[in-house]
């Protein structure tokens, strides 16, 4: 599995609007900077982001983005499929009638293992936890 630039520059700016939770929002601005991202692909970011109603847009002159839940009950596979789409590494699992091979394709049982794990493994990790590992001197084991 490899995760797009948009999904990995997506996962930094939702670690960096958890960081306020409850304080304020993050100013698109604040997250371009830290993020060195340009405003228009930061903006097509944010935009799938509220779509998945993981982010808000707050109006106002304190305005900015805010979390829609806390951060512990946000997943990193919802914040994955909000930015890259299916995570299927073939499609053969998203729509089994793409194939006429499907129910005897050794290769679909391997490829249905794979995403198993790939979602479960997202899944297990909330945002709060990326919070949490921030300057962390080595990343925790996620019990799968």
């Amino acid at each position: 599995m490899r995760l797009s630039t948009r999904c990995r520059y997506g996962t930094r700016a939702m670690i960096q609007i958890a960081r306020a939770y409850g304080q304020r929002p993050v100013t698109r601005r604040e997250i371009a900077r830290a993020q060195e991202l340009s405003a228009g692909y930061l903006e097509a970011i944010l935009t799938a982001l509220r779509r998945a109603r993981l982010v808000a847009a707050v109006r106002g002159a304190e305005g900015g983005f805010a979390l829609q839940r806390p951060p512990a009950t946000i997943r990193l596979l919802e914040i994955a499929v909000a930015l890259e789409g299916s995570l299927a590494p073939v499609e053969c699992l998203e729509r089994p009638g793409a194939c006429s091979r499907v129910a005897d394709c050794a290769a679909r049982q391997a490829w249905q293992k794979l995403y198993e794990a790939e979602t479960e493994a997202l899944a297990s990790i909330s945002l709060q936890d990326l919070v949490d590992m921030e300057g962390a001197p080595s990343l925790p084991n996620f019990e799968i």
